[in-house]
């Protein structure tokens, strides 16, 4: 009776916390538009968490000018060669997207310590089916039939190919998931460098025809017109 009783208060107790993260977690980017073409159990979380991992890495990269190219670019290349830390990268939004995604534990191995994306879950076959790039999609779902999709091997493919990552919502959540965010799983709060960043402002809209469209006007006295049919107009009466 005890051991049941023990059993059953353990079972709320992570029915709560589940539902607890659920909660906490607020969708910023529900109204952007949708990247993969399969509807999963869990679509809008992966959608969350690639638009939450752009912004990310924007303010980490290039937060004047925001070109998302650039910044895949840098990240691809420097997460290849190992010199990415997620923890100076990672914002609070992008941590509790973690946490969620953490919950979901068919969507995760782990080897030696080392934990990355399931490549038997169905969003793997879901990417797979969907790149845009021809040749991106024959070379990937080769490694992913031959059992050697792993991060060392599919690094190079991206990072070579990082223009058109970019602009294609499979590679993008592949991209995020299996670099960014298998990464953040065990982090802690505390262990974020930048939790809360302050986003660049827009670029000032430039001078029209020499003048600063942004500086409010020099206010200036009226100008006092004389009327003509005035018979006193233009006397000093003094």
């Amino acid at each position: 009776m005890k051991t049941t009783f023990k059993l059953l208060t353990l079972l709320l107790l992570v029915t709560f916390s589940n539902c607890e993260t659920a909660e906490k977690l607020e969708y910023k980017y529900a109204n952007k538009a949708k990247l993969l073409s399969c509807d999963l159990p869990n679509g809008e979380l992966y959608k969350e968490a690639v638009y939450a991992f752009e912004n990310d890495i924007i303010n980490t990269y290039d937060n004047q000018n925001r070109n998302l190219s650039k910044c895949y670019s840098n990240f691809l290349n420097l997460r290849q060669r190992g010199n990415v830390k997620v923890t100076e990268l990672a914002s609070e939004h992008t941590l509790k997207i973690a946490k969620a995604l953490k919950d979901e534990t068919s969507l995760w191995n782990t080897n030696n310590e080392i934990t990355s994306l399931n490549n038997s879950n169905a969003l793997i076959d879901c990417i797979a089916n969907s790149i845009k790039i021809k040749d991106v999609k024959t070379t990937f779902n080769a490694l992913l039939s031959t059992n050697s999709l792993t991060t060392k091997n599919v690094s190079p493919l991206l990072t070579n190919n990082s223009r058109f990552v970019q602009a294609d919502g499979s590679l993008k959540t592949y991209v995020a998931l299996q670099f960014y965010y298998s990464q953040l799983l065990n982090v802690k709060l505390e262990d974020l460098k930048n939790p809360n960043p302050k986003t660049q402002p827009e670029p000032a809209k430039p001078a029209l025809n020499g003048v600063d469209i942004n500086r409010t006007p020099k206010q200036t006295a009226p100008v006092q017109t004389v009327d003509p049919k005035d018979p006193h107009a233009g006397h000093n009466h003094d």
